[in-house]
């Protein structure tokens, strides 16, 4: 079955073209269409090879069109994206080499080289050493930094977008509040329920904030100085009255904890529960996510561990984090 399109510019039409392949834009079906399709070809796909994780053997991490190859050595990633390319490739669907990209997580090879690329079938993908992955940065050596000044950027783009409008003297600041909470915060806290923040990402993340709260409730006139000053962080702290945006992380990073660890047999819990084979390079061992969960709740709760305490108590976990997100 073919379409034949044509394209409206003012008042006049341009030639037909044919569509012999794909699916109509806006059909209420062709998600479903595409998704059965691309079920079959990643079914049809997936082989042996793959990172093992408990007794599960992973090669494919797909959502939608956006696919990531997992594998423990390079000519492993090579062979699963080759029978990728050959089984979608019967299906009329196509790999664009501009948006597809490989990238190595390794310690022992983290020398990047401007112009390094792997030759798959005839498709040429460049090695990079990050990129972005269902919204989130994913860096070679797992590092939280670009994630962060990433999200801060783009929190603050919003923000200078909504500048005159924050700085308005027409709207409550009751409204400018909301807007922020609504508009402004969600973009810096998506996803960050599996960030494991540290002291500096925090604060960054805490100055942030303060600086558009600043915006919002404007300078104060200092009767010591006959001054007008900026506020101080406690007078800011003072007249928001709400839990500050690392409190919201931690409390979402719980939250979610608590829903990994019982869904008893996922991919999730599996994670948490697998200790990594090898050793550790020397120096300080790196904050992980877990390192975090037990950090914040051993601030409530130092007695109980959180894995026991998630299992057996629902509803004091539910307690602890609102504390967290209180404090």
């Amino acid at each position: 079955m073919s379409l034949s399109n044509q394209i409206k510019v003012a008042s006049e039409l341009s030639e037909p073209t044919t569509v012999r392949t794909g699916l109509r834009q806006g059909d209420a079906l062709s998600p479903i269409l595409f998704n059965l399709i691309l079920e079959k070809v990643i079914r049809a796909t997936n082989c042996n090879d793959g990172i093992v994780l408990g007794n599960s053997n992973i090669n494919i991490l797909a959502y939608a069109d956006d696919i990531a190859i997992l594998g423990d050595t390079k000519e492993t990633v090579k062979q699963v994206c080759r029978k990728l390319v050959t089984m979608a490739s019967k299906v009329g669907l196509e790999i664009n080499d501009e948006k597809t990209e490989y990238m190595i997580v390794s310690r022992q090879d983290r020398e990047y080289q401007q112009g390094q690329s792997m030759n798959v079938e005839g498709h040429v993908f460049k090695r990079v050493t990050h990129f972005k992955y269902l919204g989130h940065l994913i860096t070679q050596d797992n590092d939280l930094k670009m994630e962060v000044s990433a999200r801060i950027q783009k929190g603050n783009k919003s923000f200078f977008g909504l500048g005159k409008v924050l700085s308005s003297r027409t709207l409550s600041t009751n409204l400018k509040i909301q807007m922020y909470m609504t508009l402004i915060r969600p973009i810096v806290l998506y996803a960050t329920e599996t960030w494991p923040l540290r002291k500096a990402e925090e604060t960054r993340l805490k100055v942030f904030e303060r600086r558009i709260l600043r915006k919002i409730y404007g300078p104060c006139f200092d009767t010591n100085t006959s001054e007008w000053r900026k506020r101080h962080n406690k007078e800011l702290e003072e007249l928001f009255q709400r839990p500050n945006i690392a409190n919201e992380i931690k409390k979402r990073r719980l939250t979610w904890a608590g829903h990994a660890w019982r869904r008893v047999g996922s991919i999730v819990r599996t994670t948490i529960e697998e200790n990594p084979v090898g050793k550790r390079p020397l120096g300080r061992p790196r904050l992980r996510w877990e390192d975090c969960v037990k950090r914040d709740v051993e601030n409530i709760e130092p007695e109980i561990p959180w894995r026991v305490m998630v299992a057996e108590n629902r509803d004091r976990w539910r307690e602890i984090c609102l504390a967290v997100w209180s404090q």
